[in-house]
């Protein structure tokens, strides 16, 4: 999943994962429940949200081009308690409620995102409620936005919980479950199709996706092609469709076009009936 690039001022865990000689080496993980603020193309100032473990990425995919790198998933079982994410993200808000700016920021959207994916929280629906109710309370009106790759999604209980969010921007990287595979690498057997039919069934789902070019190559007719019928599936509020923004983890893969992002996302709007914003430069969050 694409997650916010941390800003200097908040702290971070620098770290080198073994990685094989032809990747990079991206480390940017937060050691904070609630960071920032980070500015976004998508979302304007937002506030990140990290339900994760503070030293290392945690998602159920190893995307070739996540600036948090590939490690293992499962390492760490740590994850922050509810209460201790209740208590930074209240003050965070309270100071914010105080003087209607964070940092001398007007924050525009809260966002789920940090070291991974935080759909794989065990108390994810406690963190909502959490969310929610501060947000109601210090932020009435602010958004409150989740990042995902979509494969917890797949359980009752987790669309349950997020569908209460005001979006679910849910990863969408491919046409094919082989470009899937070899683009996001899922650590276990996951259906491409699986994850769309349970974005299908959110009211509030966001398709994003990062077309590439390179070793891995998701803009070819026959990608897309398959994509568009993805769209028609999901039935999401809009798709946002960008590009790499930073240098990927595959030295490989390369940078799309602008003109490339505009055809396809002409395509969304016309032959799937998709809203679709594009971001030649990347999301940030």
């Amino acid at each position: 999943m694409t997650t916010a690039a941390a800003p200097a001022s908040h702290r971070v865990l620098a770290r080198q994962p073994a990685v094989a000689p032809d990747r990079a080496t991206h480390t940017d993980l937060t050691a904070d429940c609630v960071y920032g603020p980070v500015p976004s193309r998508r979302y304007g100032t937002t506030l990140g949200l990290n339900l994760l473990p503070v030293d290392e990425k945690h998602c159920t995919l190893r995307c070739t081009y996540c600036q948090l790198g590939g490690e293992n998933p499962r390492k760490s079982k740590t994850f922050p308690p509810i209460a201790q994410y209740a208590r930074e993200l209240g003050a965070a808000l309270q100071a914010l409620a105080a003087t209607g700016t964070l940092r001398g920021h007007a924050i525009d959207a809260l966002v789920f995102s940090g070291n991974g994916d935080a759909t794989m929280h065990p108390d994810l629906t406690a963190a909502v409620d959490v969310t929610l109710a501060l947000r109601e309370r210090w932020a009435p009106g602010v958004p409150i936005v989740l990042l995902t790759g979509g494969t917890e999604l797949v359980r009752a209980d987790v669309r349950q919980a997020v569908a209460r969010l005001d979006e679910v921007a849910v990863k969408v990287d491919a046409g094919s479950q082989q470009v899937f595979e070899r683009l996001d690498m899922p650590w276990r057997p996951i259906a491409l199709a699986d994850i769309v039919a349970a974005a299908s069934e959110l009211p509030n789902a966001v398709v994003q996706t990062l077309l590439v070019q390179g070793s891995v190559d998701n803009t070819t007719p026959a990608e897309i092609d398959l994509w568009l019928g993805h769209l028609r599936t999901a039935r999401p509020l809009r798709a946002d469709v960008h590009t790499l923004d930073r240098p990927p983890i595959e030295k490989k893969l390369r940078k799309v076009p602008a003109v490339v992002l505009e055809a396809v996302a002409a395509r969304a709007r016309a032959e799937a009936g998709v809203a679709c914003r594009t971001f030649a430069g990347g999301l940030d969050d």
